[in-house]
C-alpha cells in the first residue's frame, strides 16, 4: 500500500481514539491541546517528503501577548476560531492549529464576525469595512471576505497588494500557484485564498455518481474514463439521456422521476462554465484584463448545458423543489445517475446505502487538456486593508496560520472526513486530488456582483431554457465594460 494510503488509514484510528478522549468535556490543557494537535497532523505524504518537514521560513517572534484581529463572517466562525475541543476531528484540527500559532508567537486571537449572507448584510458588511479604513481605526490584521461580494471593494482603493506584504510566501504550498495566477492583475493581488480558508475546500464542486445505476444500466467505468481523459459534456449527456425515465408514468416530470443529473438550481450550474473552461474574462499578455465571454464555444457550451437540463429532462434542478434535502433524498433513492454537488453537502448522504463515486466536473470535450474545478462562492478571500498597523505581524501570522492549516487542517478534512467517511473507495480518492489539482477561479465570475452581473448571465438562461447568450451578453456589455475598467484602474492598470 502506498504511504499515503497507509497514513491515512493509521490517522483514522489515532482521531478515533482522541475523539473518545475528548468527549469527557474537561477544560483542555495546553499539553492536551499539542497532544491533539500531533494527532491531528500530517496524514497526506509522499514517499520523498512530509507536510511537516516543509518549511515555512518564518523568523521566531516574541509579540508578548498581542492580538491578531480577524474579521470574517457570522456563518464561518467556528471554522476560524472553534471555541473548545469537541472531539471532532476538524473542530479539534481548527483549535490544535489556533494553539500551537499562538504559543509559537505568544499572541491571543480575536474574531470579528457580522453577518454576512447573500443579499444585504453582505453590503453592509463592505460598507462597514470600507469606513473603518477610511477612518483610518487600523481596525483588522486580516479579513476574511465573502468571496462573491468582497470582490466589491477592490474599486474604493483601500487594499494592500498581497505581493508586498512581508512574509508571505506564494510559491508555497499552502497557497495555490494557479489562484494567485489568476487573481494577479497588473501585478498586483488583492484577493488571495489559501489553506487557511476550510470553506474553500468544503465548497470544491464534484460529481458524485449512484453505483447501483451505474450497474442497473450497464454505465462503463467512470473512473477509467476519467483517467483517460474521456469524461466530457458529450458523455455526460449521453449517459444522462439514457438513464431519464418517468418512472410513474404520469406524464410529469418532477421529484417522482428519475433523471441523469441532480443538482441545485444555480451554483451547480455556474460551475459548468469553469469545468468546460470558458473564460468570461481573460488575462492580456500587458497584465490587464479582458471580457471574453462572447465566443464560439461559449454558445456552445451553453447550448449543451441548457440541452441536459431542458430538452431531455435528463437534469432535474427546479425552483420549486430546490431544497438540498429532495436532491439528496433522490440521488440517495437511486432515482439520479450523477448529483452535482460541492463536497460540504456530501456528508448529508453519509447514511445513503447505495455505495457512490466522486468525479470532477467533465470536460468540454477530449481536446480540453485537463479537468478544471472551482468552489462555490461562499468560500473566503483574503484581504488586507490599508491601515493595517502592521504589515510584517499580518504577513507572519496569516502565513503561519495557512502553513499549520495545511499541516493540520486540511490533510485531516481530506483524508478523514472526504476520502474516508464520504467517499467510499479509493478511486474516489484519486478523483479527489483531480479535483484539488486542477481548483481555479474566474475573475469574471467571482467578480460578477461588479461586471454588471456578468458571472451570472450563464445560470440565468439555463434557468429561463434560453441558448440566446449573443442577445443577454450584448444588453449587459457595455456596463460590464465600463466597471472592467474602473476595477482595472484600482488595479493601476491604463494600457
Amino acid at each position: 500500500m502506498h504511504t499515503k494510503k497507509l497514513l491515512a488509514l493509521l490517522l483514522a484510528g489515532i482521531l478515533t481514539v482522541s475523539s473518545f478522549t475528548a468527549c469527557g468535556g474537561a477544560e483542555m490543557s495546553t499539553d492536551a491541546v499539542e497532544t491533539a494537535g500531533t494527532n491531528a497532523e500530517i496524514v497526506e505524504v509522499s514517499d520523498e517528503t512530509t507536510r511537516e518537514q516543509i518549511s515555512d521560513n518564518l523568523p521566531e517572534k516574541d509579540y508578548d501577548g498581542r492580538n491578531f484581529h480577524l474579521l470574517t463572517r457570522e456563518k464561518y466562525y467556528d471554522k476560524f476560531m472553534p471555541e473548545d475541543m469537541t472531539g471532532e476531528a476538524v473542530n479539534d484540527a481548527l483549535y490544535a492549529r489556533n494553539a500551537k500559532i499562538m504559543e509559537r508567537y505568544n499572541i491571543s486571537m480575536s474574531n470579528i464576525a457580522p453577518a454576512c449572507e447573500w443579499g444585504s448584510s453582505s453590503k453592509t458588511w463592505n460598507q462597514d469595512l470600507e469606513a473603518s479604513v477610511m477612518a483610518g481605526d487600523g481596525a483588522y490584521d486580516l479579513v476574511a471576505g465573502y468571496a462573491s461580494t468582497v470582490p466589491e471593494i477592490v474599486t474604493k482603493n483601500i487594499l494592500l497588494n498581497w505581493h508586498d506584504v512581508p512574509y508571505v510566501d506564494l510559491s508555497q504550498p499552502w497557497w495555490s500557484e494557479r489562484v494567485s495566477e489568476a487573481l494577479t492583475v497588473n501585478g498586483k493581488l488583492f484577493l488571495l485564498t489559501g489553506d487557511y480558508s476550510l470553506a474553500l475546500w468544503e465548497d470544491m464542486f464534484g460529481f458524485l455518481f449512484n453505483k447501483q445505476v451505474a450497474l442497473d444500466y450497464g454505465i462503463e467505468d467512470l473512473y477509467e474514463l476519467t483517467r483517460n481523459g474521456g469524461w466530457t459534456m458529450d458523455k455526460l449527456s449521453e449517459l444522462s439521456s439514457a438513464v431519464a425515465h418517468d418512472a410513474n408514468g404520469d406524464g410529469v416530470w418532477d421529484a417522482n422521476d428519475v433523471y441523469g443529473v441532480v443538482s441545485n438550481w444555480s451554483t451547480s450550474i455556474d460551475t459548468f462554465q469553469i469545468g468546460c473552461q470558458m473564460d468570461l474574462v481573460s488575462h492580456t499578455d500587458d497584465g490587464g484584463l479582458k471580457i471574453t465571454m462572447m465566443s464560439e464555444k461559449a454558445v456552445d457550451i451553453l447550448s449543451r448545458v441548457n440541452s441536459l437540463y431542458n430538452d431531455a429532462h435528463a437534469a432535474y434542478a427546479y425552483d420549486d423543489a430546490g431544497i438540498l434535502t429532495t436532491y439528496d433524498n433522490m440521488f440517495a433513492n437511486n432515482q439520479s445517475l450523477f448529483y452535482a454537488i460541492f463536497f460540504a453537502n456530501i456528508s448529508s448522504l453519509r447514511d445513503m446505502e447505495t455505495d457512490f463515486g466522486i468525479l470532477p466536473y467533465p470536460k468540454l470535450n477530449e481536446a480540453q487538456a485537463e479537468y478544471a474545478s472551482t468552489s462555490r462562492d461562499n468560500f473566503d478571500l483574503f484581504v488586507l486593508p490599508v491601515d493595517v498597523k502592521d504589515q510584517e505581524f499580518s504577513g507572519i501570522i496569516t502565513e503561519a496560520l495557512c502553513a499549520e492549516s495545511y499541516r493540520r487542517v486540511i490533510p485531516t478534512y481530506y483524508d478523514v472526513v472526504l476520502k474516508t467517511k464520504n467517499s467510499r473507495d479509493e478511486e474516489s480518492a484519486e478523483m479527489i486530488d483531480i479535483i484539488r489539482d486542477s481548483l481555479t477561479f474566474d475573475l469574471g465570475y467571482l467578480c460578477s456582483t461588479s461586471l454588471n452581473g456578468l458571472g451570472h448571465i450563464f445560470v440565468n438562461l439555463v434557468r429561463k431554457n434560453s441558448a440566446d447568450l449573443a442577445s443577454r451578453f450584448a444588453s449587459a456589455e457595455k456596463a460590464a465594460q465600463s466597471a472592467l475598467e474602473e476595477m482595472l484602474a484600482a488595479y493601476g492598470y491604463n494600457g
